[in-house]
């Protein structure tokens, strides 16, 4: 048996992960000083704005079925040296994704006044939870072709440019919400201990809604203008936008529709389980919000894993290299294993500093506690899941990962979640009980698809 070198896949690794790892930190850095922000307006805003989450997530999901299906067919083109192709798939990816955003935009700012009341938003946090939906809405179209475009730019190996970019959004959402959200007031600088006078707009939820659609539109426009200055190893033109290719756009649907698919059901599951919690009152609202955001640090590290293994799996074989391929997969899969082992010893040792990051308020915080402490057992399970998931997309294999959503969110989560919180009156701990089961079953699913290795032998089309 030939004895396997690791190290130069290891670099290689470590090489593309790295820059998306720390983006998605960053992004969670960003997000839990969003969330303090909102936070400090009081739990009715909290949980205001956690009710939208599930929704916005839900939204989002759209966006996938053009983002994972062009970094397919753009990552094997790559691998196979097909540089036009990759440029063609590029194309038909954001023009197909253009239309249908466009169609997601009109649906959601119509319906925007109606869904936080569908979800079971109390009469007392209902106009802050609508308004913050609709100005959410205002951003989808450059937002969601942002993500296509990140997506492109991954695909070619280029994952720094998304991290410098998404550090800068970041950045620039905490400053506008410093204006946006709270009223003119007296602040003091402590080393200098000089007090000034700093404007602010007063305007709470909106303020924080106004920053997180401003600041992600202007993230999506610089993606998609980096995309087309001719600074990439693909060279995109704005004339051939419209450039329609019924073969490609199959390709692309055909790989993106159970990615986008996983994530509809998903987070349509998302949305019932949020209404379950929902049912518990706000505090739980806000508790399930709060612990949601803390415990989003503890798979960061998979998710960059999972985008760097969906684009070196889907490089080495529109190369024809199963073995690299092989090999690659086994890497990303140990290192999921180790960092969610890491992640979930610390939720489960560190989950009332985490959530007192957040909310002073007592009653919140112990409720949060209690959801973190369970659902710190199955990281390991779940950090592996994201990443055997980036593997098996790679290939081309977008399935398997859509069945496991499936049985883990629909036939374990919701109705475990209901039983619980229901019968057993377990509260919001039962939710989370529900939470951990799915993601049990899901990697069951998944580990399964990946020891098999079918996925190694998915056709790869590199040359239409």
């Amino acid at each position: 048996m030939k004895k396997i070198n690791y190290i130069p896949y290891i670099r290689r690794t470590l090489k593309v992960a790295i820059p998306s790892i720390v983006e998605n930190l960053a992004n969670v850095i960003v997000g839990f000083a969003d969330t303090i922000m909102v936070a400090t307006l009081g739990t009715v805003a909290t949980a205001s704005v956690g009710i939208n989450s599930t929704v916005t997530w839900f939204i989002m999901s759209f966006s996938t079925l053009f983002a994972v299906g062009t970094t397919v067919q753009v990552a094997q083109s790559i691998g196979a040296n097909n540089k036009t192709r990759a440029e063609r798939a590029a194309i038909n990816g954001l023009s197909t994704g253009l239309i249908g955003f466009v169609i997601i935009f009109i649906l959601i700012f119509l319906l925007s006044p109606f869904i936080p009341k569908w979800l079971g938003a109390e009469s007392e946090i209902l106009p802050d939870a609508i308004s913050y939906l609709r100005i959410w809405t205002l951003g989808i179209i450059p937002m969601f072709l942002g993500r296509v475009a990140s997506s492109i730019l991954r695909a070619l190996g280029n994952t720094r440019v998304p991290m410098l970019i998404a550090f800068f959004i970041n950045i620039l959402n905490i400053i506008i919400n410093f204006f946006l959200i709270y009223t003119t007031r007296l602040v003091t600088i402590p080393i200098l201990n000089i007090e000034m006078t700093i404007w602010g707009a007063g305007l709470g939820v909106k303020g924080a809604a106004i920053a997180t659609s401003f600041s992600n539109a202007l993230g999506g426009i610089i993606m998609l203008y980096l995309l087309f200055d001719g600074s990439q190893i693909i060279r995109l033109k704005l004339k051939n936008l419209m450039n329609f290719e019924r073969v490609l756009i199959g390709h692309i649907t055909r790989t993106g529709a159970p990615a986008s698919g996983q994530h509809l059901v998903t987070n349509f599951g998302q949305v019932l389980y949020q209404k379950m919690v929902s049912s518990l009152g706000t505090v739980q609202i806000a508790a399930h919000h709060l612990a949601t955001t803390a415990e989003s640090v503890s798979f960061m590290p998979a998710s960059g894993f999972s985008v760097a293994a969906t684009t070196l799996v889907g490089q080495s074989l529109g190369a024809k290299n199963k073995y690299d391929a092989e090999v690659y997969g086994k890497v990303f899969f140990i290192l999921s294993l180790f960092f969610g082992t890491v992640s979930g010893i610390l939720l489960y040792t560190f989950p009332r500093q985490l959530m007192s990051i957040f909310s002073n308020d007592m009653a919140v915080i112990n409720e949060g506690v209690g959801a973190l402490r369970i659902i710190a057992f199955v990281q390991p399970l779940f950090n592996a899941t994201i990443v055997l998931t980036g593997i098996l997309r790679g290939a081309g294999d977008t399935k398997v990962p859509l069945y496991a959503a499936i049985g883990g969110m629909w036939f374990v989560r919701l109705i475990s979640a209901y039983i619980f919180i229901n019968i057993f009156k377990w509260g919001l701990s039962g939710a989370w009980i529900g939470m951990a089961l799915d993601l049990a079953v899901r990697f069951l699913i998944v580990f399964y698809r990946y020891i098999r290795k079918d996925w190694l032998d998915m056709e790869v089309i590199v040359d239409d």
